[in-house]
């Protein structure tokens, strides 16, 4: 993706969170603008005009102010490129029917409420849309407003060169417009230079520390090692014979090694996250029971934003107050295998891998951590080819003994981000009798060919 087609709300969401009531405020002096404008204008005598294209004006420029504040909100991220359009044309469509209302009677054009508001409304698009398309619309519908100036031109009252009042007009439109394009660029430079500073200081800080976690690991492969194999090898240099009870001995060594080992590479991000919020819990003095299934790895492909974003919902989970400590579950499935067919997601169950049935959303919540068991070859011609596009379903559930309005607000700013780094976010709750009300989250996460390594099963 080119610099020129990026936005900070992909770039920073948490900023473009912060940004959104910039919208409704733009909203409502855009509304409040047009209406007052129109009633002065009704007013005066000179600029009386045709009543019911007023009236269809602001209408058309009260849905533009609308659909900015729905298209923004966190809730419906990211911002779409039909909502940009969609604001544009009824922006220019209000313009239009407030020049035909006073057509021939419009004697000055610094109170038109049109061209200010087609600047406004493309300033509110500054965090959300990139800024060359910014500057295209503004000077798309500069163009046209300065047409309709230019005709207008012989029938204001005041008597100057139909350039002038192509000038004011237009300035309206384009200052704002050009502002807000002038912010999106500068802040997505900005944050780009930000992350490659960031990059660049974590290579650095890995060179540095690389040489030190190699000494750990080594250590704490000696000392496995000391547990259990040196002894052996010693007794073995001792007697000088390796006799049948050795030999049993080393092979059941050799085996737990390889599952250990085995049981390192399969570990991903995601394990890594729960597990450092279990730690936490831990040190509180409270016993999780925290549940990860993603038997194919599946979270291995997850891009970074996602994986920041999945590990702070969980941290926000895991801290929040009515937290139980044994309810969180979290199932990464293939979604492009289920999606559309009408088949259940597997779930997670006693016996895993061996059902289909759904993970039940009004009972109590998972007591009994499910063996992974071992991980299973896709039969040949299953599934998507390997040049086609992934969707992994993530599921989380979580009992939080919170009402629904708080459990909203919990999870209000971390939602505005999954709505930008994944598609098609859902957030349900679901209460038993006697229970912890049960909240669950899905989301998609689309990743281009799959690259993943084939699944090994572990003996």
């Amino acid at each position: 993706m080119s610099r020129s087609s990026l936005t900070q709300q992909q770039l920073d969401p948490l900023g473009a969170l912060a940004a959104w009531p910039l919208a409704p405020a733009i909203a409502a002096i855009v509304t409040v603008s047009a209406v007052a404008a129109t009633i002065a204008q009704t007013d005066q005598a000179v600029q009386a005009g045709n009543a019911p294209l007023g009236t269809l004006a602001i209408t058309a420029v009260t849905l533009a102010a609308i659909l900015l504040v729905l298209a923004s909100r966190p809730s419906n991220a990211p911002f779409r490129g039909a909502a940009h359009v969609a604001i544009g044309v009824l922006a220019l469509a209000a313009y239009l029917l407030e020049q035909a209302s006073r057509w021939n009677h419009n004697a000055l054009i610094q109170d038109d409420f049109g061209p200010v508001a087609i600047g406004l409304l493309l300033l509110g698009l500054a965090p959300y849309r990139p800024w060359r398309q910014i500057a295209s619309s503004a000077g798309i519908l500069a163009l046209v407003v300065a047409a309709v100036t230019w005709v207008q031109a012989p029938f204001h009252s005041i008597d100057v060169a139909p350039l002038v009042f192509v000038t004011v007009a237009v300035t309206q439109v384009l200052a704002p417009a050009l502002a807000g394009a002038a912010y999106s660029r500068r802040l997505v430079g900005s944050l780009l230079a930000w992350q490659t500073d960031a990059r660049r200081a974590i290579i650095e800080r890995t060179e540095e520390t690389r040489a030190r976690v190699v000494r750990a690991v080594v250590e704490q492969q000696r000392t496995e090692l000391a547990a259990g194999v040196l002894p052996l090898l010693t007794e073995v240099l001792d007697r000088g014979e390796i006799t049948k009870a050795d030999i049993v001995r080393a092979g059941v060594l050799a085996a737990n090694v390889r599952k250990a080992l085995l049981r390192e590479l399969d570990k991903t991000w995601l394990d890594a996250a729960i597990a450092r919020e279990r730690a936490a819990l831990l040190a509180r003095g409270i016993t999780p029971l925290l549940v990860v299934a993603d038997p194919d790895r599946r979270a291995a492909a997850f891009h970074t934003d996602q994986r920041a974003a999945t590990a702070a919902l969980l941290g926000a989970l895991c801290s929040a107050p009515g937290f139980d400590p044994c309810s969180l579950v979290v199932q990464v499935t293939a979604g492009d295998e289920f999606r559309g067919t009408g088949a259940p997601r597997p779930a997670l169950t006693r016996s895993p891998l061996n059902t289909t049935s759904e993970i039940p959303l009004s009972t109590s919540p998972l007591r009994t951590i499910p063996d992974r068991g071992p991980r299973r070859e896709a039969a040949p011609g299953v599934g998507a080819p390997a040049s086609a596009p992934r969707l992994d379903q993530v599921t989380i559930q979580v009992g939080i003994d919170l009402p629904a309005r708080a459990v909203r607000a919990l999870l209000r700013p971390y939602l505005g981000v999954l709505h930008v780094v994944f598609g098609r976010v859902r957030v349900s709750t679901s209460r038993a009798p006697g229970r912890r009300p049960l909240v669950t989250l899905e989301f998609d996460a689309e990743h281009g060919p799959e690259r993943r390594r084939a699944a090994r099963p572990v003996r």
